[in-house]
């Protein structure tokens, strides 16, 4: 149990870790574009999500 002043120090370097740690590189993550439901600006998705990806990760 720590006290208020400490808490927000701890808080604060928290904040600082996360901000400055750099993303790593995530291969093979994509989405595709399309919407599934509410309208959007993208085509309809005709297709499972899986064969999706992997059309957009072979162009």
């Amino acid at each position: 149990a720590a006290t208020s002043t400490k808490r927000q120090r701890i808080y604060r370097t928290l904040l600082k870790v996360i901000a400055h740690k750099p993303v790593s590189d995530r291969p093979g993550r994509s989405e595709p574009r399309v919407r599934k439901r509410r309208p959007k600006a993208y085509p309809l998705m005709t297709k499972p999500r899986h064969e999706l990806r992997n059309q957009l990760q072979t162009a």
